[in-house]
Formats: C-alpha cells, structure tokens, sequence
C-alpha cells in the first residue's frame, strides 16, 4: 500500500475536507471565506448569513440622507364622507434605497381615525398588515418610537419597493363636515442598500 504526500499547498477534491492544518492558497485558485476552528483542527467555510449580516451593519452605519417632516405622507378625506368611508395613500421606498425608520408620528384630525400599513409585515387577508393594533382616535398626535419595548425593539429597514399606506377612516355618525387629514411624518436616515 502506498501513502499519499499532500503538499501545503493543496487544490483539493470536490467534496473533500482538507487535512488539518491546511492553509489555503490566497490569491492562486482559492479565495478564503472562512475560519480557522481551533477544537477540529479544520478551517470552516463562512456562512453566507454572517457575511449578510456585516453587510447589514454596514449599511446602518452609513447615511445619505435624513428623513423627517419632509417626507410626510398624508391622505385626506373630502368632506360628506361617510361614517366608515376609509382612504388610503400609499408611499413607495424608492428603488436603490434603504430607509431606517426610528420613530413614526402619527396626526390625526378630527372625525377621523388612523393607521398604518407596512408591506413588509405580513398580509391580513391580502392586505398590509396594520402597523397599530386599535386605530388612532380622533384628533391626536402621537410619536411610536420603534426602538422602545412593547413596539419594533429596533428600527424599521425599509428597501426600495417596500410600502407605507397611511389609512384614513371616518368615525364621525353623521359623516365629515369638512376635508381632513391623517399625516405621517416618518423620521430616521436614508443609506445606500448594499444587502
């Protein structure tokens, strides 16, 4: 029987591990994209989803621009609408974007009541999910920090092609008496998507 000698310098066999030790050729035919696992003695190939998520990281680090009142969405109501007539606006990240929404607010004029649809969240019957569980009451201004507990914990990423859908719904018995709003005013940065 005759024994194999590996050299250092080893190409490999398709769906073989390299023997321990084994450093591999960089910049020849073998880019690395992995780890050395001390306890196994082997280097271990990189998961895709760490790589995914540094990129992630660093597009959050990232700013070009920043997001506020200025990027209001807002839906009105004609006047005679009737109690539960609902109006929609909906607002498009656009494409090569990613947005980090850190805080929502919300405005609400009288007669009507708001909400929120985000495309990202899952569909309710296929439509957006709400964003708020019980809609905003009537006449009021309300700030959602995303970050705080008992809301997202985090921002809200938001990619080119995703969509906000303000919704605006009568609550008044006899109907508006004269046009009204829901406002959103989204605040947070604008970075270059990199995942």
């Amino acid at each position: 029987m005759t024994e194999k000698i590996v050299p250092q310098q080893y190409a490999g066999y398709p769906g073989t591990r390299p023997p321990k030790g084994w450093v591999p050729p960089l910049g020849q035919s073998l880019t690395l994209l992995g780890v050395y696992d001390n306890e196994s003695g082997y280097w271990m190939g990189l998961p895709l989803q760490v790589l995914r998520e540094a990129l992630l990281n660093a597009e959050a680090l990232q700013t070009e621009d920043r997001i506020d009142e200025r990027d209001k969405i807002e839906v009105t109501v004609p006047d005679v609408s009737a109690q539960d007539v609902v109006k929609t606006t909906e607002f498009e990240v656009p494409s090569g974007e990613v947005w980090f929404l850190n805080r929502l607010n919300l405005v609400t004029e009288a007669e009507v009541s708001g909400n929120i649809r985000i495309s990202k969240f899952p569909k309710v019957s296929d439509i957006d999910k709400k964003y708020l569980g019980t809609d905003q009451a009537v006449g009021s201004n309300n700030d959602y920090d995303l970050a705080a507990p008992g809301e997202l914990g985090a921002d809200l990423r938001l990619v080119g092609g995703d969509k906000i859908t303000v919704v605006a719904t009568v609550t008044a018995v006899g109907g508006t008496t004269a046009d009204r709003k829901v406002t959103l005013n989204p605040y947070g940065r604008k970075a270059k998507r990199l995942v």
